[in-house]
């Protein structure tokens, strides 16, 4: 009985065994796919993300702070993503649009008068929003090294118009 039972635990032992190999032998696949998809996935979130305050800032001329504080938290990873050229062209996009936000902030306001510094401000945030507006045509030159997030159609998850795909 007790040479029954040694044989039957290095039976499952060598079972066991071979199941690890097994699941050992397919995860680094899996896990390769799984990674480059997560890239794909990531990538098109922060595509999505720049253009869409790009085109709330289209609609509107104006951002919120809230809308850049967003905008900050969900691109902070384009660095790992993208390459440095990108990660910053979307940190220019965040600074333009803080000091976008603050000359409006000061034009509403009613602190500064009428005059010279006004109009330095004025022309400051003038600035600010054709640079941004213009943008709204470059993003697809700024992200043509990356062909996952160009040729894919999951990619554009909003349009110019501001309305999202379904």
């Amino acid at each position: 009985m007790l040479l029954y039972l040694n044989i039957l635990q290095t039976v499952l032992l060598i079972m066991i065994a071979v199941g690890i190999a097994y699941l050992v032998f397919r995860s680094p696949v899996r896990t390769a796919a799984g990674t480059r998809m997560s890239l794909h996935s990531r990538r098109c979130a922060v595509y999505n993300d720049v253009v869409r305050i790009l085109t709330m800032l289209g609609k509107r001329g104006e951002v919120r702070k809230e809308e850049l504080l967003d905008f900050r938290s969900r691109t902070q990873d384009a660095a790992l993503l993208f390459d440095g050229e990108i990660a910053a062209y979307i940190d220019d996009i965040y600074t333009r649009g803080v000091k976008l936000m603050s000359t409006s902030e000061l034009l509403q306001g009613t602190s500064v008068a009428v005059g010279e510094e006004r109009d330095r401000i004025t022309v400051e945030n003038a600035r600010q929003l054709i640079w941004l507006a213009d943008q709204f045509s470059m993003i697809k030159k700024k992200f043509m090294r990356y062909p996952d997030v160009q040729s894919s159609g999951e990619c554009e998850g909003t349009r110019p118009n501001g309305t999202t795909k379904n």
